[in-house]
């Protein structure tokens, strides 16, 4: 599946426009993590999006768009004729609409370019390179142009190489490396000077770089003019195949024209595995560098991608972003740390890694690398995804410092309703998610944490939880739990969650939201779990 990001680069739609369409109903993810609120989308929706674009050009709303997606594919095809019709009689925006059309036309009956696609491992290549912002690919060919009247004919090789470190679409600033292939050793000193129009103000150093590909890289041959299509074809065919892209994509043009794309990639497993965990009860090592406040700042598939002041994953689309370095390795909701490893657990099933970091200052501010084991380390086998962060204070935070507090109310325990004992029967993320008899797939009824409800009078509270590690019952008591009219309170954390009841065929349920430390930490909104009064106490 994709994420959002690679959704967007591969359809050219911006990430917000995304983000609406999933708000409007319109393209909705298949899948969306509840840690780290990432969306994943399928390689079919990627027909989804082109369709969307043709429509959108065509000059249907997005309203006629969302209808149209609950059509038969008879009745989406007659619509499509008579838009037709109704351009055949616009002759000013004749040619340009038919072609639009036909284009749809050819996604709707699934007709396909074939590429022959090949995950080999590479040979090595050197290049003499410079890395800048562009505002325009067509500026590619001034550059490599400059390139190479500046690079000594004796050891300039046949290619150039075309690096394209993003991961989303962008509309400008594209960050790409361009290089030509070199055959022997780059002089010192090279730079290309300031070019109208391209990285005004300043010069850029020429570098030479080594282009190492892993054991497994995609491979794809295609002609002048067919990269945008090939790379489409390239990303549904790892799609397919349960792939995960691990680095930048790689375009490399031959004297001919000819267009060789490699593109970095793990082979996943096609459903989850048992977690990769590792082992997180380590000695505490202290690493003075690291206490403190660290914000988010990008998320990557690999080191070599990331660029100060320019992330490729907007930090506004994480449910993660920042993270605290408390004194003495404390943990504070899924994360502890040790010196050169940042230790996390959470989930279902539970999921625990030892994520190696690294600490660079770069242009004045601390960062630091994560090799972060996340999902698709720990249930698919993949590889890490790198989290760079950026330093923003030192100070010995503790947990009470950083966790969400709840103003707690003052109210009487006079709801006579919700005395008693209820048994847990779901966890959903929205209230009106709730459907009796379909439980949340995500939680099977066996792993929800909160098992038992006790309300009694004056306030006092019995909850029954199971132990995240081996699964036994345990029961906390009003020294931890209370409750007054509309409102369950866990006195050590300071939080109010609301209760409400919900009656539906027949059977009352009571509703009451989970303040985790997703609440507490990550200010996320909370899930609620959802109960059935237990008729035999």
């Amino acid at each position: 599946m994709y994420k959002i990001g690679e959704l967007s680069k591969l359809c050219n739609i911006p990430v917000k426009t995304l983000r609406y369409y999933d708000s409007e109903g319109i393209l909705c993810p298949v899948e969306t993590d509840a840690l780290t609120g990432y969306r994943y989308y399928s390689a079919a929706q990627l027909s989804d999006c082109y369709r969307i674009l043709a429509l959108k050009e065509l000059g249907f709303t997005l309203e006629q768009i969302r209808d149209g997606q609950r059509l038969p594919k008879q009745e989406l095809a007659r619509l499509l004729e008579d838009k037709e019709r109704e351009l055949d009689a616009l002759l000013h925006r004749t040619r340009q609409s038919i072609t639009t059309l036909r284009r749809l036309s050819d996604a709707i009956k699934e007709e396909k370019t074939m590429y022959n696609i090949v995950i080999q491992k590479s040979e090595t290549i050197r290049i003499a390179c410079v890395r800048l912002l562009l505002r325009d690919r067509a500026q590619s060919n001034r550059i490599l142009s400059a390139l190479r009247n500046i690079l000594p004919q004796g050891i300039q090789g046949e290619r150039t190489v075309h690096i394209d470190y993003e991961t989303e679409y962008q509309n400008d600033r594209f960050d790409t490396g361009l290089g030509v292939e070199i055959t022997g050793k780059l002089p010192a000193g090279l730079y290309l000077p300031e070019m109208e129009g391209i990285a005004a103000g300043e010069t850029l150093d020429i570098v030479e770089k080594i282009l190492r590909f892993p054991d497994e890289t995609a491979c794809l041959i295609c002609g002048r003019g067919e990269y945008d299509q090939a790379v489409v074809a390239l990303h549904r065919h790892l799609e397919e195949r349960h792939c995960q892209i691990t680095g930048p994509t790689y375009r490399i043009v031959y004297e001919d024209g000819v267009t060789e794309i490699k593109l970095p990639i793990c082979r996943l497993s096609a459903t989850p595995q048992t977690p990769r965990n590792d082992d997180i009860q380590v000695e505490f090592e202290n690493d003075a560098r690291v206490i403190g406040h660290w914000e988010l700042v990008d998320v990557l598939p690999s080191r070599e991608q990331f660029l100060p002041g320019h992330p490729k994953t907007q930090p506004g689309s994480m449910s993660i972003r920042e993270l605290y370095f408390l004194p003495d390795g404390e943990w504070y909701w899924c994360f502890g740390w040790t010196k050169g490893y940042l230790l996390t657990s959470f989930g279902y099933p539970r999921q625990q890694s030892r994520n190696a970091y690294t600490v660079e200052e770069i242009g004045g501010e601390t960062y630091m690398f994560i090799e972060m084991r996340f999902q698709t380390y720990l249930l698919y086998g993949g590889k890490t995804e790198c989290w760079v962060l950026r330093q923003t204070d030192r100070r010995r935070y503790t947990r009470r410092d950083i966790r969400r507090r709840d103003p707690i109310p003052d109210a009487a325990a006079d709801d006579l309703r919700v005395i008693g004992t209820w048994q847990v029967c779901d966890l959903v993320r929205r209230r009106e998610d709730f459907v009796p008899g379909r439980p949340n797939p995500a939680f099977p009824h066996d792993a929800l944490f909160w098992r038992t409800a006790r309300f009694l009078p004056e306030g006092e509270m019995r909850n029954t939880f199971r132990n995240v590690n081996d699964m036994a019952p345990y029961t906390e008591g009003s020294d931890i739990w209370r409750w007054c009219t509309g409102n369950v309170i866990c006195l050590p954390q300071s939080t109010a969650s609301m209760y409400f009841f919900q009656e539906q065929d027949g059977v009352e349920y009571l509703l009451i939201q989970w303040k985790s430390g997703d609440y507490t930490f990550g200010g996320e909104e909370p899930y609620w779990y959802v109960f059935f009064r237990d008729s035999s106490q």
